[in-house]
């Protein structure tokens, strides 16, 4: 059912590591970061801007979708975010198509 991780937190579904480059719109502005992991319901966001928990704005990863995130808990430059609304929120379940590394077209 949970899968415990070294610092406790409890964990729904287990993560699957990836390097996938995105753009996460806040307030209007772009900021180039990156998705390091990925689960059914988030993603872990590398970002080195502060943004505080329960904020939410578009993570546009290129080779899938834009999608609404809320910030579930923030640990600059880390950010753990909820998937609210998107085509399709199980991110996971899309690494075997775009890889483990997808890097933004130029």
């Amino acid at each position: 059912m949970f899968n415990t991780t070294e610092n406790g937190q409890n964990r729904i579904d287990e993560r699957l590591d990836v390097v996938w480059e995105a753009t996460a719109i806040i307030d209007d502005k772009e900021y180039a970061c990156e998705v390091s992991n990925v689960s059914t319901a988030g993603v872990l966001l590398v970002l080195d801007i502060d943004i505080e928990e329960k904020h939410q704005f578009l993570l546009n990863v290129e080779e899938l979708n834009e999608y609404a995130v809320e910030v579930a808990w923030a640990n600059r430059p880390n950010y753990g975010l909820v998937l609210i609304v998107g085509d399709d929120l199980k991110l996971k379940d899309h690494a075997d198509r775009i890889g483990l590394t997808a890097k933004k077209k130029s």
